[in-house]
């Protein structure tokens, strides 16, 4: 009997699990052998403004590094981090630092959890430059052995940086920035 009511916690929790992560059938993302594409609003496209080109151009990289993530593409994410590089301006040494050491590594893995230090170091810098539009601060419970990890987007529609093609959708939103 305990051994019944065991399975059927198991199975009603891993019926929770799937159903609240599944994929949405209506996004923009095509899954093909587990490579996505992500088809994402560019910055230039949205209503999205910041006091200075410097915070415009670290959110546009920073995007292009969470894009690289969610298509799962540890080379495409490393070059991303070092477009940071690029950036004229500012003194962000543990930023600077973080997004080197994701430039330098080769492992998806390792980028993600950096990542995830980056979004920490950048949510104050995006929230305080940001003129206008808005800026949306997305979570995903399960993310590192569900330590849970944020991660922000220029749009409202979950891509999951932490997971790629295997969890996609899974996230909520969390917090909305405006000026």
């Amino acid at each position: 009997m305990k051994t019944l009511k065991k399975t059927n916690i198991f199975a009603f929790v891993l019926t929770v699990l799937v159903f609240s992560c599944k994929e949405n059938k209506t996004s923009n993302v095509e899954n093909s052998n587990d490579q996505v594409s992500v088809k994402t609003m560019a910055r230039k496209d949205s209503k999205i403004t910041f006091n200075s080109a410097e915070a415009g151009d670290i959110f546009d990289r920073y995007i292009q590094l969470r894009n690289a993530l969610i298509e799962s593409d540890a080379e495409k994410a490393s070059k991303a981090a070092m477009e940071f590089d690029s950036i004229e301006g500012g003194d962000y040494g543990k930023i600077n630092e973080v997004v080197i050491l994701i430039g330098a590594s080769n492992e998806l893995e390792s980028q993600r959890l950096l990542f995830s230090e980056l979004t920490t170091l950048l949510e104050p810098v995006i929230k305080d430059q940001l003129a206008g539009g808005a800026i949306y601060k997305q979570y995903c419970p399960m993310a590192f052995n569900n330590d849970g990890a944020s991660w922000l987007s220029a749009e409202s529609v979950i891509r999951n940086p932490y997971f790629g093609s295997k969890m996609l959708n899974c996230g909520k939103i969390t917090e909305t920035f405006t000026e």
